[in-house]
């Protein structure tokens, strides 16, 4: 008998196994049962042409050099020969329904895709996982290098810190040997009594800007509380303790519940130091012949405001960034209120910190609640964005 099972002839095959192959490569889509004949060659490599044609003469009524006539197999036929295998009838259905996607599947899988990355780009914005660290506006100077010029207003006799001064400026600012320059001033140092540090204090402002710049924060932390212990008003010495103190505090990755409680308690001690340097600074300013150092002693004042600002977002911080009620969420007020400030009102850097505050208040904002207290104030989480835009753009302004 001769057929063709799915387009494949099977002339000379016994019918038994031309169902069986029928059906195996029709429902199961792609296992071809075994034929013990399967693996014999059917037709030699190379043959003689006359025995061939005698072959077709004596076994097959077609002509010479034409295969013999084949016919298919209709649906039906195929589905009753499955059924009669055995087969699962989903496993018949999905072998005849036609493998192409229809173009209705296709739009429905390109909407889904589309609506997948509308959620995650609203619900995972880019600027949450990748925000900018508020910028460092430098350490407070005494100012520039000390000139040979300025010797003569000092007789090295009575004042013996400005020769020191002189040699470590020519050391940092004209040899640019910043670690020679750090062990001249702490040699100097040394040796000087505890009652005349405050003479020396010059000598002390340059070795904590050196140490600074320099990146030694432990050595600057310990430095600066050593001299708080004589002079705990002194401007110079708060801000640069409170940024030895901000410094190390953010080079530590986890914190144990014990070192938070460490931390801050001293964030709050600082905070209370700062608070007198800035009173002192506002009765200095007063002073009617403080006039001339006016621009000087505000930039210190507001280095300072700003220094405590950070204070507070840290022990806000070491609280978990909480919100709503939490008796932490006065820290973060308090740090909004002073760079909301007139005195900060001017500075990039205060603009730069609202919106680091502003962004830790919208990772936590869940998308069900209405409004938030900020500062006293409701806002809705448009409102905060906006924000965040508007000073995102004064920033912009003023580079």
């Amino acid at each position: 008998m001769n057929a063709l099972f799915f387009g494949i002839p099977v002339g000379g095959i016994p019918l038994r196994e031309a169902k069986i192959f029928a059906v195996n490569s029709t429902a199961a889509g792609y296992h071809l049962s075994e034929n013990p004949n399967r693996n014999k060659p059917q037709v030699p490599a190379k043959r003689d042409l006359a025995e061939i044609s005698g072959q077709q003469g004596a076994d097959t009524p077609a002509a010479s050099g034409h295969l013999p006539q084949t016919t298919t197999i209709d649906s039906g036929e195929r589905i009753q020969l499955a059924r009669e295998e055995g087969y699962d009838p989903l496993a018949i259905e999905l072998a005849l329904e036609p493998s192409t996607s229809r173009y209705v599947d296709k739009i429905q899988l390109l909407v889904l895709t589309v609506a997948a990355i509308a959620l995650v780009i609203f619900f995972f914005p880019a600027d949450r996982f990748f925000k900018t660290r508020p910028k460092d506006i430098g350490t407070m100077t005494i100012g520039g290098p000390t000139s040979e010029a300025e010797s003569t207003r000092f007789d090295n006799r009575n004042q013996p810190w400005f020769g020191k001064l002189l040699e470590i400026d020519r050391l940092y600012f004209g040899e640019g040997k910043l670690t020679e320059a750090i062990r001249v001033a702490k040699s100097a140092l040394e040796i000087v009594p505890r009652e005349e540090w405050e003479s020396w204090r010059k000598v002390h402002y340059r070795y904590w800007e050196l140490l600074s710049a320099a990146g030694r924060v432990h050595t600057l932390k310990t430095a600066c509380q050593e001299y708080l212990q004589i002079m705990p008003e002194d401007a110079f010495a708060n801000y640069y303790y409170a940024q030895a103190f901000l410094a190390a505090a953010n080079r530590v990755q986890s914190f144990s519940p014990q070192t938070k409680e460490t931390y801050r308690q001293q964030a709050q001690s600082i905070i209370r130091q700062i608070e007198n340097a800035c009173n002192t600074l506002n009765a200095q300013r007063a002073h009617p012949g403080a006039k001339e150092k006016e621009s000087i002693l505000k930039e210190l004042y507001q280095r300072l405001r700003l220094e405590q600002a950070r204070l507070f977002v840290l022990i806000w911080k070491l609280g978990g960034y909480k919100e709503d009620n939490h008796s932490d969420v006065a820290y973060r007020d308090k740090a909004l209120g002073i760079c909301d400030s007139e005195e900060l009102s001017d500075m990039k850097e205060a603009a730069e910190l609202k919106i680091n505050i502003y962004r830790h208040i919208l990772d936590r904002w869940y998308w069900f609640e209405g409004q938030q207290v900020i500062g006293g104030k409701k806002f809705r989480r448009k409102e905060l964005e906006q924000r965040i835009s508007a000073l995102g753009k004064e920033i912009r302004n003023t580079e």
